[in-house]
């Protein structure tokens, strides 16, 4: 499921927008001048979809409709005083709910949202990002603390838990492998590799290695040889390959992480200059600077902050499939890193199988690509 089609009449009483989506582009942008409503438009999608009536009943506007592409599904939402009416069109067919004052929304429109969230659950990452709200357990008291301290220590729990998750299974590899052992050798249908195939996969397993070593997920050691495999009997042969086999389920569990900590520490290392970034199980992330000192992430520039906090939200935070909903990307960002920014944008959306619609005062975000935009000082359309 994907958006097509925004379409807003009477914002603020005065401006009506038509934004189309590109269908084969996992970006949108939208730019404007201050005060043509690029943030409102954000924030009422999010509203709208996730049934929370806060912004909708506070924010002036005629109606707001979003457009699917699964059969022609859209959620309109018109506002009168006092009164909302929530609209869902599906296959020529349309269901009206009405909400009077300070009710809440029926169950059954509830019911229909979340459906719709299943499918494409909206994250939304706002401009101010460097600081988040924590209440403490014991006294209640709520502390701000630099968001990227929080994400530093989530990602070294993931780190352990993926860890945990690696022993678990090679306990159980373990315990078994004298009984799958001996089927495996007495199965006289198993095909046994040729010494060259042995050998391939062997150096498959220590690339993967090493680049779990690399983000900080294996401890780094020197492999060593193996030895001549073509000597060896083929019962010993078949030994290898299910030492193969069992070594390739103890490193599933850390895959998925280790390619989002790849793409994580490739991202931000080719931006910070004079930093490197540097990953471990105990502090998460870290930074290390020419005198080899440490450096920890709150110590970081507020761009480099901005800039960490995006990337992580988009690849650790944001859920698969989601229209993430972002807001200035730009704050506090060199324009070197602004003009590449779309690009980082678009290896984080493949990987992570996510669309974005992005807000930005900035030209050098867009960087050329103007078709990826709808300018709303440009595009504003007549009410319908």
């Amino acid at each position: 499921m994907r958006i097509t089609q925004i379409n807003v009449q009477g914002l603020y009483g005065i401006h009506h927008y038509q934004i189309d989506f590109v269908e084969e582009a996992c970006l949108k942008i939208i730019h404007a001048p201050n005060g043509y409503g690029k943030t409102t438009v954000l924030k009422l999608i999010k509203e709208i979809l996730n049934g929370q009536l806060g912004e909708i009943r506070e924010i002036p506007f005629e109606s707001f409709s979003v457009t699917f592409n699964e059969g022609q599904l859209i959620v309109a939402v018109h506002k009168e005083i006092s009164k909302l009416y929530y609209k869902i069109s599906e296959n020529e067919k349309q269901t009206v709910y009405e909400i009077q004052g300070d009710q809440n929304l029926p169950q059954a429109l509830l019911q229909q949202l979340q459906d719709i969230e299943k499918e494409m659950p909206i994250y939304f990452i706002d401009a101010s990002r460097l600081w988040i709200e924590r209440r403490k357990e014991q006294t209640e008291e709520v502390v701000v603390m630099p968001r990227v301290l929080e994400y530093a220590k989530e990602l070294g729990e993931w780190m352990r838990e993926a860890l945990a998750q690696s022993n678990y299974c090679g306990q159980a590899l373990d315990r078994s492998f004298p009984s799958r052992l001996i089927t495996y050798l007495n199965n006289k249908e198993n095909r046994c590799l040729s010494p060259a195939e042995i050998h391939q996969e062997l150096e498959d397993l220590e690339k993967k290695r090493r680049a779990l070593e690399g983000v900080g997920l294996f401890s780094a050691l020197e492999p060593i040889p193996i030895g001549n495999i073509e000597t060896l009997s083929e019962d010993m042969q078949k030994v290898l390959i299910l030492y193969i086999e069992d070594s390739k389920k103890k490193i599933e569990a850390f895959e998925v992480l280790a390619t989002k900590i790849n793409l994580l520490c490739s991202l931000i290392n080719k931006r910070f200059s004079y930093k490197r970034m540097e990953v471990n199980m105990k502090e998460g992330f870290v930074f290390r600077v020419p005198t080899h000192e440490v450096l920890k992430a709150d110590k970081l520039s507020s761009g480099e902050q901005n800039e960490l906090i995006l990337m992580f939200q988009l690849l650790f935070k944001a859920p698969a499939h989601a229209m993430i909903l972002m807001d200035e990307p730009e704050i506090s960002l060199h324009i070197a890193w602004q003009q590449s920014f779309l690009e980082d944008m678009e290896a984080i959306a493949k990987l992570s199988q996510i669309r974005m619609m992005i807000a930005t005062h900035s030209p050098d975000i867009i960087n050329g690509r103007w078709e990826l935009t709808t300018g709303l000082e440009e595009e504003e359309c007549d009410p319908i």
